[in-house]
């Protein structure tokens, strides 16, 4: 979160005041949520975006994002507070709750968590000079990265990742977030932005493995089965009836066959196909929901905090169907 950003809600807060917020990475954040005069203003590529015209587009971004939107058009009485990360994973994203001590949220009346799980296989620690807005570095398992954390990377898809550390990992994520609502009197929403197998079975499997005499964990079912009860899957949130984000605007886009069981690949390969917004207008070049991606976003979360009962008192806008 940017100090700018930060201290301006800061300056707006009371403990009276009804906050919602959400973490997560650049899905959360809003990046790409421009109208379409600022894509071409840029050639359509937020690479060309200058130094001088960051912090005008952050602020763009953060205006257009689902968090913002859900206050400004559904839950009006409530302030967006939006401590989403470009790029990060969800070990950066949950501790964000813990990062911004001057917020005092412990003291903030009511508090609704919306976490938008991004993918289980970035894994973040402390950034060692502790950026203004990124506080972590993030590292992906892969042998293709160039960068110079090339060697990082390497090894941490060698030594370190598997499909069972990451769901462990993402487990832990998830617990950290429901003790961390606990302790602070909020309520959670979990739910997905692209990861299309964020669910208890699939999580069972993963972690489970495949039998063979060195897996503790496939005979253990009794330590398993606690494993699995960590998540309180009743806060989770299936945007408009799917696994995830990515799936919903694949749909609003009337591009069903895109829609993935096991991963979002087809939504990235059609989202980088398109030189300029997608054809329904939901998608960005960069692959991010655009504003009205982002509406439709908002619109989900209202109906589900609604539909469940996660505010005490509210005007219901429309009766669900």
């Amino acid at each position: 979160m940017f100090d700018w950003y930060k201290y301006d809600l800061i300056r707006k807060l009371t403990t009276d005041s009804k906050v919602i917020i959400g973490i997560g990475d650049s899905f959360t954040q809003g990046q790409g949520a421009c109208s379409e005069d600022i894509w071409k203003k840029y050639n359509w590529d937020m690479k060309n975006v200058p130094e001088s015209d960051e912090k005008i587009m952050d602020t763009i971004f953060y205006e257009n994002s689902w968090v913002n939107q859900l206050c400004k058009n559904h839950l009006t009485d409530y302030m967006a507070i939006n401590l989403g990360m470009v790029g990060r994973g969800n070990r950066a994203s949950v501790k964000q709750l813990s990062m911004h001590p001057a917020f005092k949220f412990e003291n903030i009346k009511e508090k609704i968590v919306i976490f938008m799980l991004t993918g289980m296989e970035r894994f973040d620690f402390v950034h060692k000079n502790l950026n203004q807005h990124i506080h972590f570095k993030t590292m992906w398992p892969t042998d293709s990265h160039l960068g110079d954390e090339r060697g990082l990377w390497n090894e941490y898809l060698t030594h370190i990742y598997s499909d069972r550390s990451a769901t462990i990992e993402l487990i832990l994520n998830i617990h950290e977030a429901q003790t961390w609502c606990k302790a602070n009197n909020a309520k959670l929403i979990l739910t997905s932005a692209f990861s299309t197998d964020y669910n208890n079975e699939s999580f069972y499997k993963k972690i489970r493995g495949e039998k063979t005499k060195e897996n503790y964990l496939y005979g253990n079912i009794h330590y398993l089965n606690e494993l699995m009860t960590m998540v309180n899957w009743d806060n989770y949130l299936k945007p408009g009836g799917f696994s995830c984000v990515a799936d919903m605007l694949c749909h609003l886009e009337d591009r069903d066959d895109l829609i993935g069981v096991e991963s979002s690949a087809k939504y990235y390969d059609y989202a980088y196909s398109n030189k300029k917004m997608s054809k329904g207008g939901y998608i960005t070049p960069c692959a991010h929901p655009s504003i009205k991606g982002h509406t439709e976003i908002a619109k989900t979360m209202y109906d589900f905090i609604i539909k469940n009962d996660y505010l005490s008192e509210i005007k219901k806008e429309n009766k669900l169907i």
